[in-house]
């Protein structure tokens, strides 16, 4: 009898995790509106990145307010759900760069500090244009949501 309760104990357990795993494979979404209050339901959390790498990359409380780009660079942020801060991406090379993981805040997201009259261009997931910045000018928000490439220079 005790066997019988124990095993069943068991197979409600078992069950249990099993739906709350298939729960957390499903996705979830992020309320980017809020910045750091956003949570990312049913999914673990992705930390943002670029491929290839940027010439930098750090955490930075405020993102790139009240942060100067350093010259002859571009620089852009993106809240990373993995340290409840924003990742703060600096870009010197001119070459493409893919993205992953960038989910709008709808702050100031990009500070464009190259040589004047240097254009990088923020692509789609068929490479199509569609937003540019034109050196030089401050910060300035991004909808990273349709943004797959980032053609520096």
């Amino acid at each position: 009898m005790i066997k019988r309760i124990i095993a069943a104990a068991a197979l409600t357990l078992a069950a249990t995790s099993l739906t709350s795993g298939a729960m957390a494979a499903e996705g979830g979404s992020v309320d980017a509106k809020t910045g750091g209050a956003a949570e990312r339901v049913g999914t673990a959390a992705v930390s943002p990145t670029v491929s290839p790498a940027a010439e930098k990359t750090f955490h930075r409380g405020g993102g790139l307010q009240n942060y100067n780009c350093p010259s002859s660079r571009l620089c852009v942020d993106v809240w990373d759900p993995t340290q409840d801060t924003y990742k703060v991406f600096q870009f010197y090379k001119c070459q493409t760069h893919s993205l992953r993981a960038f989910y709008s805040t709808y702050t100031p997201e990009i500070e464009n500090d190259q040589t004047s009259g240097t254009v990088t261009r923020f692509k789609n997931s068929s490479g199509t244009t569609i937003k540019t910045s034109t050196a030089k000018h401050g910060e300035r928000g991004i909808n990273w949501d349709p943004v797959y490439y980032i053609d520096v220079c």
